[in-house]
C-alpha cells in the first residue's frame, strides 16, 4: 500500500507538471487548482509517512518530506512570504544532502573493511561497503574511489594533473587547472553519484571536452548555462581533435551544480 501511495503521488505531480508546463490546463481551473495543490501535497506527505505505520513498515521518509517541503514552500509563495512556483520543485535538490546527512547520523551506518593479504605488490586490494541492510557495493580495482561523502581540492601549486574515477553519494570537488602540471596526453576525469557541486577553472589554452548526464541541477559552462531538468549535455573546446594537452570530464550525477570556466 504504501508503495502504491508512494507512486500514486509521484505520478500525479508529474501529469500537473506536464500540464502546466504545457498550458493544457484551463485558467480557471488552474488557478483553483493552484490554491489546492499545495494542500495536496501536504496531505500526500502525511499518508506517505503515516499510512506504512498500519501496516507495521517503515514510513516513506523521504517522499513524504520531499512533498511536506514542496507543499509548505508552495503555502508560504501564496502568503508572499517568499518567492516559490509549482515548477520551482528542482530547486530542492539540497533537500538530497540533507536527506544523506540525517541518514548518516540517525539511519544506515555505513563501514568499510578491506579483505585480501597483499603479498604481491600487483595484487589489487578488495575494498568492500557494507551499510546495515546487508547490502554490498564493492570494488576492486585501486584506481576507482567510492566513498560516502568526499569533498576533494585540487588547487596547491603544480598539483600534478592525472586520471581520477571516483563515486560518491555526495561530492563537493574544486579542480583549479591554471595551477597544475598537465602532461601532452589525455587526462579522463570520472566523476558519478547523487549529488555533486563541482567547481573547475582551466587555463585559457586548454582543450577541454564535457560528457554530462544529470536528472536536475544547475550547469555553467563559460558563457552557456542551463537549470531546472537536464538531458545529456556534451561540449568541446574547438581546439580539442587537435589538441595533445586535453581533460575529458565525465559527470554522471541525480543532481548537480557544475561550473566550469577558462581564465
Amino acid at each position: 500500500m504504501g508503495k502504491i501511495l508512494a507512486a500514486f503521488a509521484v505520478i500525479l505531480l508529474g501529469v500537473y507538471w506536464l500540464f502546466a508546463s504545457l498550458n493544457s490546463i484551463p485558467q480557471g481551473i488552474m488557478s483553483n487548482f493552484d490554491l489546492l495543490f499545495p494542500l495536496l501535497s501536504i496531505v500526500f506527505a502525511a499518508l506517505l509517512i503515516v499510512a506504512p505505520l498500519f501496516e507495521r513498515k517503515k514510513p516513506h521518509w523521504f517522499w513524504g518530506g520531499f512533498f511536506l517541503i514542496y507543499g509548505g514552500l508552495l503555502y508560504a509563495d501564496q502568503a508572499r512570504m517568499l518567492i516559490f512556483h509549482w515548477n520551482d520543485f528542482w530547486k530542492l535538490w539540497p533537500y538530497l544532502i540533507i536527506y544523506a546527512g540525517l541518514i548518516m547520523l540517525f539511519g544506515k551506518k555505513v563501514t568499510v573493511s578491506y579483505s585480501g593479504k597483499h603479498k604481491h605488490k600487483h595484487e589489487n586490494p578488495h575494498i568492500e561497503f557494507v551499510d546495515d541492510d546487508n547490502r554490498h557495493w564493492h570494488h576492486r580495482d585501486r584506481r576507482t574511489r567510492e566513498a560516502f561523502v568526499n569533498e576533494s581540492s585540487y588547487k596547491q601549486e603544480n598539483w600534478m594533473a592525472k586520471p581520477i574515477n571516483e563515486r560518491v553519494r555526495i561530492g563537493d570537488y574544486m579542480f583549479d587547472f591554471t595551477k597544475a602540471f598537465i602532461p601532452d596526453e589525455t587526462i579522463p576525469i570520472r566523476l558519478s553519484g547523487w549529488v555533486g557541486n563541482i567547481r573547475i577553472t582551466l587555463p585559457d589554452d586548454l582543450a577541454y571536452r564535457v560528457h554530462l548526464h544529470a536528472k536536475v541541477g544547475d550547469v555553467k559552462i563559460g558563457g552557456d548555462k542551463q537549470s531546472g531538468l537536464l538531458r545529456h549535455v556534451t561540449y568541446q573546446t574547438p581546439s580539442y581533435d587537435e589538441a595533445t594537452r586535453r581533460i575529458d570530464f565525465y559527470f554522471d550525477f541525480q543532481v548537480i551544480d557544475l561550473s566550469i570556466a577558462q581564465v
